[in-house]
C-alpha cells in the first residue's frame, strides 16, 4: 500500500444510489403506515358494540373518559373520591367546570360502594333500570338489570 492510498478519502456514495434508498425508505414508512391505520379501524371495527345506539355509545365513552378523571385522582392522592366527594372533587380541582350530562340531558352519577366503583348513565329516561334506550350504561356497556344501583 502506497501513502497516496492511505491519504484516499472513501468514494462518497452516488446520487442514484441514495435516491434508491430514500426512496426505498420512504415506501416502507409508507407501508408500515397504511398497514397500522389498517388494523386500528379493524380492531375499533371488530370491538364496537353495535347493539347500542349512537347516544348510548357517546356515553359510553364519556363516562371513560370520566372514570379516567377518577383512576388519575387515585394515582395521585391514594384513593378514589368517596361517593359524597363524588364529581364534587373534579370542580374542585378545576377539571370539570360542573356535574357532567349525559346525552340525554341528565347527570352522570359517580358511585363507589367500598373498592367497587363507577360513573353511571341511567340511560333516556334517567331512572334506574330498564332497557333498551332506557337501559342504564357504565364503561363496561349496559348493565343487568338488578345490578348493585347506587
Amino acid at each position: 500500500m502506497n501513502e497516496h492510498d492511505a491519504n484516499a478519502s472513501p468514494t462518497p456514495p452516488t446520487t442514484e444510489g441514495t435516491n434508491r434508498r430514500q426512496r426505498l425508505g420512504r415506501f416502507l414508512l409508507a407501508a408500515v403506515f397504511l398497514v397500522a391505520t389498517g388494523l386500528a379501524f379493524t380492531l375499533v371495527y371488530a370491538t364496537e358494540d353495535r347493539t347500542l345506539d349512537s347516544a348510548q355509545r357517546r356515553a359510553r365513552a364519556d363516562i371513560r373518559k370520566l372514570e379516567g378523571m377518577f383512576k388519575s385522582h387515585h394515582r395521585l392522592m391514594g384513593r378514589f373520591p368517596t361517593k359524597e366527594e363524588g364529581f364534587n372533587l373534579l370542580i374542585d380541582a378545576r377539571l370539570l367546570d360542573r356535574v357532567p350530562e349525559d346525552p340525554w340531558g341528565h347527570p352522570y352519577v359517580y358511585w363507589m360502594n367500598g373498592d367497587k366503583g363507577a360513573v353511571v348513565s341511567y340511560g333516556a329516561d334517567g331512572k334506574p333500570g330498564g332497557s333498551g334506550l332506557d337501559a342504564d350504561l357504565s364503561s363496561g356497556g349496559v348493565l343487568a338489570a338488578g345490578w348493585d344501583q347506587p
